[in-house]
């Protein structure tokens, strides 16, 4: 064992000196270190701070592109939706929309035909935004084009399939559903894609009925040349009211994520259905909310509701009977007295009218409606004349019925007194009476009804 020295020599000052020394400079060695991964640090930091600075600045941006893209569909949307439903004699129609938050592909529209037939149609594109606003901008303009071409929904459906999935070429879809409703007939030819089926209440008995076709969705790329749409036809009665909806509807949902469901909405229209249409899409509002409990939509949702009104009301208008079941056109203005004179007057040559029939009965038409025009409705393209005409093999009876208040048909000026030869008063009915083989007016004097003899039958 190394013995310890009880007194040891003390230390060299010049060595204490040179240790110290190279302790200082260990120190600012370490200090330097310090500051250099400080400024490291701090640079590191900066870079950070303005990465998280450009990554939330991104954010932002990419969040106002989203909501002014929302907004924008938003606008879309709104702008497809009808502002006031068209009037009919003989249906009325009320609809209700309710957004959840998120801009979706409801869509709906009730159309009066050139022939005064009531198409009634709703629609559900599937996913949201502007891709989505779009496709419903698009869907919305054919079907109103098709509409008007065609008497048949599977036919219009086939027809806006075909065009929506040739020219999109997406997985965007929608459904639909489409009624056309005659009003003098008062049925319904209607025709479902895809889409959850409406519910008829028939106000006779209360019954409850889903009207249900088979149907693809419209407009998937994949269903471009695949897609089948079978149609039904159903007799309306005065009263009986048609409740078409989307599926946000019977998907909404309580706190206790059981569905409101399609049995739960046919026992609210069993119970409300008598209620005047207005008050009959608030109680399902109503019950829907109810049955919510607070839970909020997961998907907006369209009602659109109809009610049948009574036949009787445009026969009695057209001065036909029941079994007359006359064709109806309607005139607005001069410009279109062309296209419905040659509507009629086709469909007497295919019956074999002779040349000279078809030809007297064309200038009476004109005669007819341009009096109605200009003199029933003053040349006022807020008011309408309806047309109404049957052809058949017998006789070819045109109504022409304006909204004027009428005139006194029993006192008209003769236009071949040397006095009147002059005036223009009187003419157009003259030559109505020597071309056509009756002329008949209503007490009013707003209508006027001409029959043409098939001359074999005469």
């Amino acid at each position: 064992m190394a013995r310890i020295p009880k007194n040891p020599a003390p230390s060299d000052p010049s060595l204490l000196q040179h240790e110290l020394q190279a302790a200082l400079r260990e120190l600012a060695a370490a200090r330097k270190t310090i500051a250099q991964q400080q400024k490291r640090i701090d640079k590191l930091s900066q870079v950070q701070s303005q990465d998280v600075q450009n990554k939330r600045l991104g954010l932002e941006h990419a969040y106002a592109e989203m909501n002014e893209e929302l907004d924008m569909a938003r606008t879309i949307q709104q702008g497809l939706m009808p502002g006031n439903l068209p009037e009919s004699t003989s249906v009325k129609s009320a609809a209700i929309y309710m957004p959840a938050g998120k801009v979706g592909g409801d869509l709906y529209d009730v159309i009066i035909t050139r022939e005064q037939k009531v198409a009634v149609l709703i629609f559900d594109v599937s996913g949201h935004g502007v891709p989505a606003a779009l496709i419903a901008a698009m869907a919305k303009m054919l079907f109103a084009h098709y509409i008007e071409k065609l008497d048949s929904p599977g036919a219009i459906f086939s027809e806006v399939n075909r065009r929506i999935s040739t020219f999109v070429q997406s997985d965007y879809y929608l459904t639909a559903f489409l009624g056309i409703l005659n009003p003098i007939e008062n049925t319904m030819i209607f025709s479902k894609a895809g889409h959850v089926p409406p519910i008829l209440y028939r106000s006779a008995d209360g019954r409850i009925d889903f009207l249900r076709t088979r149907g693809f969705f419209i407009g998937h790329s994949a269903l471009t040349d695949i897609a089948e749409y079978d149609e039904d036809t159903i007799q309306l009665e005065p009263g009986d009211k048609l409740l078409l909806y989307t599926d946000g509807l019977t998907e909404g949902s309580n706190l206790n994520n059981v569905l409101f469901g399609q049995s739960r909405l046919a026992e609210v229209v069993h119970t409300f259905g008598s209620s005047h249409l207005n008050a009959f899409l608030d109680h399902i509002i109503e019950e829907h909310t109810t049955f919510r409990n607070g839970c909020p939509l997961k998907d907006d949702f369209t009602l659109l509701a109809i009610e049948a009104g009574s036949s009787d009301v445009f026969l009695r208008e057209s001065g036909f009977d029941r079994d007359g079941c006359p064709e109806i056109l309607v005139l607005n203005s001069i410009e279109q007295i062309e296209s419905i004179s040659a509507t009629i007057l086709r469909e007497m040559d295919r019956m074999g009218y002779p040349d000279k029939s078809i030809k007297r009965t064309k200038l009476c038409i004109f005669e007819a409606l341009t009096n109605a025009i200009d003199h029933g409705n003053k040349s006022d393209p807020s008011k309408k004349a309806l047309v109404f005409y049957t052809v058949t093999e017998f006789k070819t009876a045109i109504s022409v019925v304006d909204e004027g208040y009428g005139f006194d048909y029993r006192h008209l000026p003769d236009p071949l007194d040397p006095e009147n030869i002059l005036k223009d008063h009187g003419r157009g009915l003259f030559i109505i009476r020597q071309y056509m083989d009756e002329l008949h007016f209503n007490e009013k004097g707003n209508r006027i009804m001409i029959l043409k003899y098939h001359e074999r039958s005469a």
